[in-house]
């Protein structure tokens, strides 16, 4: 039997041994620098890393979550002195052509379930006004179901640390989740900036003409994260640095509008209808990239390199072409730069304009323009122009677009990601508010979403095929000069070479059954024929490459029964020989 002195002497000794072994391994060298250290330093701004951040995405409900808002007149002071019905009476447009702010009220916003607000939810036991409310969106203030901003007063606290909750409808998309399975998506890819979203069961209460109504359901919306400083805050990102919403912009410079504030010239109406400014007023680094993204003699590569995040800018690109989104090319993004950089990132915004086939194809299904698929909506643009021109990036693109599509969008996955939107939200798209403005019938709304896996796949395909295909252009108006009428349309592209014919139709029938002139010109962008008399006439011109592959023009003419007829422009020659032109485009 040990002692006590004896169990203390081992426990010495045991602490000697293991301080001995660690003295030997102590006494080992360990090499850092190598003799021949060069002491070589990089700039740290290049390689600083801007990216969203995963965590800030984890507390979105899967569910569906309840506001109430109760709206009341407010003061004159601060322009809250307008009745419910005054603000919903006006889209946006009437105040921008009138030069004054959008009607407000004062409203209290609470959030809890269908029973009423809850402990310790936002807004809970609030008696008096914590926000204001008025219209959001140019567009969505023109449908009948109304969008709405929402910004909380200073000293009310924030919810899920935002300020300002934007209240999406999205009457225009008939599933009325596109949105938010857009950005539930681009959440998952490192190299894209998403936003948070939340389906939300809106109440409102109207106290502005004095009433004690109850609450009416103004059934669902999708909440979505302002894109502003806060936005950066929250992801600890600088929130100093230049910040642009794309309003109707296609990367040209533009040098009549997009100047310095210091230009004398400088007029900011003209800046922000093209790229409205969010961030710094100091313009320079943005007119710097324009002008290198504009300059030929500077491979497009090189300018990538230098002015954005290649990654960030690919992956916007790739997935966006994946998503089928023709609503990208100008606008619908944000461009943010950091301050101390001069790297630019895309940042998507507002995207239920993607995935559009299958409820195309409901509407119309003869109407299918080559144009719609793959690259093509974003090649008018001048940056996506010269990538989608440059073999280097081509090849990083196809890279982007599998790793996006094998990765992310295949197809069982999203099936089950869609399955549960729909199951989530299906109760309130077939109720009252939004069953009477519902776009499509219950069967068919199920017949979309079974059908986004495929038309995801179907983009996928139509990428591959798109990279070798002529691309789209415009028919210009007929000139008439020396007894002739001239047809003439800008010049198509195809990869690598541009070698192209055109086929040149026309007609005093829309359907082409008879042909006044039907040729093929070879390389060349007008067709002189002799003036023609008074009438209605229908031009149609389609690029063919060598392999055979045709592309439409952007022109369509649309009948009276409301069919699209692809590539084609509806003309009139007038009694005094003008040319009048009846043109519908989509771009």
């Amino acid at each position: 039997m040990k002692t006590g002195t004896q169990r203390i002497g081992a426990a010495v000794l045991a602490t000697a041994m293991i301080l001995g072994l660690a003295g030997c391994a102590g006494e080992q060298e360990v090499t850092l620098l190598s003799p021949n250290e060069t002491y070589e330093k990089h700039d740290g701004s290049s390689k600083y890393a801007v990216r969203d951040s995963d965590q800030i995405y984890l507390d979105q409900e899967d569910g569906v979550i309840t506001m109430y808002l109760t709206v009341g007149m407010g003061s004159e002071e601060d322009g809250t002195n307008h009745t419910w019905k005054e603000v919903n009476d006006h889209s946006l447009t009437y105040y921008q052509e009138k030069g004054i702010d959008p009607y407000r009220c004062e409203a209290i916003l609470q959030v809890g379930d269908e029973m009423g607000p809850l402990s310790g939810h936002f807004g809970y036991g609030e008696l008096n006004p914590n926000a204001t409310v008025r219209l959001r969106g140019t567009g969505a203030s023109e449908q009948p179901q109304k969008s709405y901003r929402i910004d909380i007063k200073q000293g009310k606290g924030n919810w899920k640390d935002q300020k300002t909750v934007l209240l999406n409808k999205h009457v225009s998309d008939p599933t009325r989740f596109r949105n938010k399975l857009a950005y539930d998506l681009m959440a998952e890819i490192p190299e894209m900036f998403s936003t948070r979203t939340w389906f939300v069961h809106l109440y409102v209460k109207d106290r502005t003409e004095g009433e004690d109504d109850p609450f009416e359901d103004y059934g669902l919306y999708t909440a979505v994260e302002q894109i502003n400083k806060r936005y950066f805050r929250n992801r600890n990102l600088d929130s100093g640095g230049n910040l642009y919403k794309a309003g109707s912009f296609d990367w040209y410079p533009h040098e009549d509008a997009l100047k310095l504030a210091t230009d004398p010239t400088f007029d900011e109406d003209a800046f922000d209808a093209l790229l409205e400014n969010k961030g710094d007023v100091d313009h320079t680094k943005l007119l710097a990239m324009l002008q290198a993204v504009n300059d030929e003699s500077q491979p497009i590569g090189e300018v990538i390199r230098r002015y954005f995040s290649r990654d960030n800018l690919l992956y916007w690109m790739g997935f966006h072409i994946l998503m089928g989104n023709r609503d990208v090319e100008a606008s619908n993004y944000y461009l943010y730069s950091p301050q101390g950089m001069n790297t630019w990132y895309i940042l998507s915004w507002d995207n239920d304009g993607l995935l559009p086939e299958a409820y195309e194809r409901m509407k119309d299904a003869s109407y299918d323009p080559s144009w719609s698929h793959g690259i093509f909506p974003l090649v008018s643009a001048r940056l996506y122009e010269r990538i989608l021109k440059d073999e280097e990036c081509r090849a990083k693109l196809d890279t982007v677009v599998d790793d996006i599509y094998n990765s992310w969008l295949q197809e069982d996955e999203i099936e089950e990601r869609v399955r549960q939107y729909a199951e989530t939200i299906q109760e309130y798209v077939y109720d009252m508010p939004d069953a009477m403005f519902q776009r499509v019938s219950s069967s068919n709304y199920h017949r979309l979403v079974d059908a986004i896996p495929a038309e995801i796949t179907a983009n996928y395909e139509a990428y591959q095929t798109s990279m070798t295909e002529p691309w789209p252009f415009h028919i210009r108006m007929p000139e008439v000069g020396n007894g002739t009428l001239t047809l003439a349309w800008e010049p198509s592209y195809v990869y690598p070479d541009g070698e192209l014919t055109y086929s040149v139709e026309l007609s005093q029938d829309p359907n082409f059954a008879d042909h006044l002139v039907d040729v093929e010109s070879q390389a060349e962008t007008d067709y002189p024929v002799d003036m023609l008399p008074e009438g209605q006439y229908f031009l149609r011109v389609r690029a063919q490459s060598k392999d055979g592959s045709r592309q439409d023009a952007y022109e369509y003419y649309l009948t009276e029964t409301d069919r699209k007829i692809a590539s084609t422009l509806c003309f009139y020659v007038l009694e005094d020989g003008t040319v009048q032109v009846n043109r519908y485009v989509e771009e």
